[in-house]
C-alpha cells in the first residue's frame, strides 16, 4: 500500500468512527467528508483496476463531477512543443467534447493558463467577469462557465497541466472542495505521469527491438557477405586462376602444390613483375588457414623503426608520433599469414627481430618488456639472389635457411614465351570490361611481336602494353602491330614477312634467328626440349642461344 492510499484509509476510518446517531437509535445521513474520502478511497483504487490510461482518466473525471455536484470536469494538459494548453479528457456532453478535442489555449491565456504557470489552486465564482477568463472556449461548446476551482497537476520534476471542475450545482465551491480537489490532484498527476513513462518505455522497448532486428538483420547480411567474398577470394586465387601452361609454368604449379597443406616457411623468387604475390596469395587461400587473415608488408625502403612497428607493433610513447598503442601486422595476422616482399631489403637489425619471430614464434611491440606468442606462416619473397647475398654478407646466414626452407623460382616472362599470347588475350578481355570497348583481340602481327619483345618487367609490363593498346585502338577493331608502342615495333621481326633490311649482315641473321626461336617456342609453348630437338640444337645450346638473345 502506497503512502497516499494509506493516508486515505486512515482518514475515512476516523470519518467513519465519527458519524452521528439519532436519538431513536439510528445513524443520520453520513457527512460530506466521508462522501469525498471514500471517492478518493475508489480513485485510489481505480489506479490499479484500470490498465488504459483514457479509461483510467475518464472514470477519476466521472467521479470528480459525481461528488463534487458540478456540471464538468476537464483535464488540460500542456504542449511544451507548441507552448499550449490542451483539453485532453473531460465529463462533458459528447456533442462538446469533440469541440473541445480541437481547441488550443496558449499558455499565457485564460486561467487555467494562469493557475499552470502560478502553480497555486484557486476558486473562481465569477468567472465571466474574470479578465483572465478565455471566453472562446465557451463561444465554441456553447457552454457557459460561471464559476470553477482550477488545480495544478504537478509531479515530482514539473506541472504537467490543470484540473478544472465548472459550475457547482447547488451553491458555491468552497474551501473544503478546493482542499479535496489539491488532495486530488497528486493522483491524477502520477496517474498521467506513470502513463507517460509507460510511453516512453514501451517507445524505447520497441526501438530497441527494431535496433536489435537490424542489428540481427545486419549481422547475417555481413556474414553473408563475408562469405561470399572469401568464396570469391579463393574462386579468384584457385591455381587455375593463374594463366600460363608453359612447362616453366607447370613445374612451379607442382611445387606450389606441395607446399598448400603445410605451414612450411617459402620463399618466393623471381624478377620484379612475375606476380610473386598472386602466388603468395594462392598458397594462403588454397590452404589450412584461408579463413585467417593475409597481410603483406614491402620491407624495400622503409626506416627500421616504421618498418619494425607495422610488423610488430608499438606502445603508446615508444617514438615520436606514438600517441597510441598499435598492433602489428604478425598479431593482426595470427593464425593467418604473413607475405614478406622484398626481404632482401632488409637490415642486419630487422633480420635479427625477424629471425626471433622464426625460431621462438613471439612478437615484442616496439616500447614494451612483453612477448607475445604468435601463429603464423611467413611466406617472404625476393627479386634478389639471396644465395649471393649470403655470401656476400649481407643476409644472415641463420635467417637465410630460415627463409628458404621452400624455394620456389618464377620464370621470368621471357622464359615462358608460349604463355604470352595467352596473357595478351586475357589482358583484352579484362580491359575491354573494363572500358567497355568493343574490341576485337589481336592481330597475329602483334601476337608476334609481343612473343618477340623480352619484357623485362614480365607480366606486369605485359598488362601495362595491352592496357596503353586498348586505350590506342579503334573501337570494333583488332589491336594491330602499329597500336603497340615503339619499343615493341621496333623488336618486331617476322620471318613471315622478311627481314627489315636496314641492318648489316650479321644483324639481320642474328635478327631472324631470333624470330626463329621467338616463334618456335611459341609454337612449342616454351617447352625447350622439343625446341632444341625439331631446330637441331643441343638443350644447352638451345639455352645459350635464349640466353645471348634475352629469351
Amino acid at each position: 500500500m502506497d503512502s497516499l492510499t494509506f493516508s486515505i484509509t486512515l482518514f475515512l476510518v476516523r470519518a467513519m468512527s465519527k458519524k452521528i446517531v439519532k436519538k431513536g437509535g439510528g445513524d443520520l445521513p453520513l457527512s460530506r467528508e466521508y462522501q469525498e474520502l471514500k471517492s478518493l478511497w475508489h480513485i485510489s483504487q481505480s489506479l490499479y483496476q484500470y490498465i488504459n490510461v483514457d479509461d483510467l482518466i475518464r472514470h477519476i473525471v466521472k467521479q470528480i463531477t459525481e461528488v463534487m455536484g458540478a456540471e464538468a470536469t476537464s483535464v488540460i494538459l500542456y504542449d511544451e512543443r507548441k507552448d499550449e494548453m490542451v483539453f485532453c479528457w473531460s465529463s462533458d456532453i459528447p456533442e462538446r467534447l469533440d469541440k473541445l478535442e480541437e481547441i488550443r489555449i496558449p499558455a499565457d491565456h485564460g486561467i487555467a493558463g494562469s493557475v499552470f504557470k502560478s502553480g497555486k489552486a484557486e476558486i473562481i465564482l465569477d468567472v465571466i467577469n474574470d479578465p483572465r477568463h478565455y471566453s472562446n472556449v465557451d463561444a465554441a461548446t456553447k457552454f457557459e462557465t460561471k464559476s470553477m476551482i482550477a488545480v495544478p497537476l504537478k509531479t515530482k520534476e514539473q506541472t504537467i497541466g490543470v484540473l478544472e471542475v465548472l459550475n457547482k450545482i447547488k451553491g458555491d465551491f468552497d474551501e473544503k472542495n478546493l482542499s479535496f480537489l489539491v488532495t486530488l490532484a497528486p493522483i491524477i498527476a502520477m496517474a498521467l505521469d506513470n502513463a507517460r513513462m509507460c510511453t516512453e518505455l514501451n517507445r524505447a522497448y520497441h526501438e530497441l527491438q527494431l535496433i536489435n532486428k537490424d542489428k540481427d538483420e545486419l549481422i547475417a547480411q555481413t556474414r553473408n557477405e563475408v562469405a561470399f567474398l572469401r568464396r570469391e577470394v579463393e574462386r579468384h586465387y584457385r591455381f587455375d586462376r593463374i594463366i600460363g601452361n608453359s612447362e616453366p609454368m607447370l613445374d612451379v604449379y607442382r611445387l606450389c602444390e606441395r607446399v598448400i597443406d603445410s605451414d612450411i616457411t617459402v620463399l618466393v623468387e623471381g624478377e620484379t613483375g612475375t606476380g610473386k604475390e598472386l602466388f603468395a596469395r594462392t598458397i594462403h587461400f588454397n590452404g589450412p588457414r584461408k579463413d585467417k587473415p593475409f597481410v603483406s608488408q614491402n620491407c624495400g625502403g622503409i626506416p627500421d623503426t616504421l618498418l619494425a612497428s607495422e610488423l610488430f607493433g608499438h606502445k603508446r610513447g615508444a617514438f615520436t608520433g606514438a600517441v597510441r598503442d598499435k598492433k602489428g601486422l604478425f598479431e593482426i595476422a595470427n593464425g593467418g599469414t604473413v607475405f614478406l616482399d622484398e626481404v632482401g631489403e632488409m637490415s642486419p637489425a630487422m633480420q635479427t627481430s625477424l629471425l626471433r619471430v622464426l625460431q621462438e614464434g613471439e612478437i615484442k611491440p616496439l616500447g614494451s618488456d612483453l612477448s607475445r606468442k604468435v601463429d603464423v606462416r611467413v611466406i617472404s619473397a625476393t627479386n634478389k639472389n639471396l644465395e649471393e647475398e649470403r655470401q656476400a654478407g649481407r643476409m644472415r646466414e641463420d635467417l637465410f635457411y630460415r627463409l628458404s626452407v621452400f624455394a620456389i623460382r618464377l620464370p621470368p616472362l621471357r622464359e615462358r614465351v608460349g604463355d604470352i599470347p595467352v596473357l595478351a588475350n586475357h589482358f583484352v578481355s579484362k580491359f575491354r570490361k573494363k572500358t567497355k570497348k568493343p574490341i576485337k583481340g589481336l592481330s597475329q602481327e602483334a601476337l608476334d611481336a609481343l612473343a618477340a619483345y623480352p619484357f623485362p618487367g614480365n607480366v606486369r609490363e605485359l598488362e601495362n602494353e595491352i592496357e596503353r593498346a586498348v586505350a590506342m585502338v579503334t573501337d570494333g577493331h583488332v589491336i594491330e602491330l602499329s597500336n603497340l608502342s615503339a619499343k615493341i615495333q621496333d623488336t618486331s621481326v617476322s620471318p613471315i614477312h622478311g627481314t627489315q633490311l636496314r641492318h648489316s649482315l650479321k644483324e639481320m641473321v642474328e635478327t631472324l634467328e631470333k624470330s626463329v626461336l621467338v616463334e618456335k617456342l611459341r609454337e612449342h609453348r616454351g617447352n625447350k626440349t622439343r625446341v632444341a630437338k625439331e631446330l637441331g640444337l643441343s638443350r644447352n645450346g638451345l639455352m645459350k642461344k635464349m640466353q645471348r638473345y634475352g629469351l
